[in-house]
């Protein structure tokens, strides 16, 4: 069995909404203190440095959500013991359990033996041909041993 498929970055739509809505908040809150700045003293000063930090951390994390998810696909290749995700090798003995999210454009996460999460690097979902893609994964971790189930999962942002 030598199967290959298309794989791109989970959108992260929920993380992109979460990450800008926390933003304008931190964003509203330096400018309603900016405004009344004139009137503190200095430890006042450092409030608005420690929010203007929260802020750009939460815009951060937004552009690095947006980039990963505009990143091009990668691969995905099937063989007889092994699988290859985004130029990474899993034997079929690494895997615990490969996970599927999701109904409507699923993601799959595939979490090796000894992670408590799945990696960044081994989440993705099919570019195109996901249902084909889906029973053929199905199929690969039937003929392997390795469960495959249908339950949410965490990985790294």
């Amino acid at each position: 069995m030598n199967v290959t498929y298309s794989v791109k970055n989970p959108t992260r739509l929920k993380n992109m909404i979460v990450f800008s809505v926390a933003s304008l908040i931190w964003l509203f809150i330096i400018i309603h203190r900016w405004r009344d700045y004139s009137s503190r003293g200095e430890t006042e000063l450092l409030i608005l440095d420690s929010n203007s930090f929260i802020f750009l951390v939460y815009i951060v994390l937004l552009i690095l959500t947006v980039i990963r998810a505009l990143r091009k696909p990668n691969g995905l290749s099937m063989h007889e013991n092994a699988i290859l995700v985004n130029g990474h090798t899993l034997s079929a003995q690494e895997i615990k359990v490969i996970m599927k999210m999701g109904y409507f454009n699923p993601v799959i996460g595939i979490k090796p033996k000894g992670k408590k999460i799945v990696p960044l690097r081994l989440c993705f979902s099919f570019a195109a041909n996901e249902d084909q893609g889906i029973m053929d994964l199905k199929e690969w971790a039937a003929a392997n041993n390795v469960k495959m189930v249908d339950k949410d999962f965490m990985s790294w942002l």
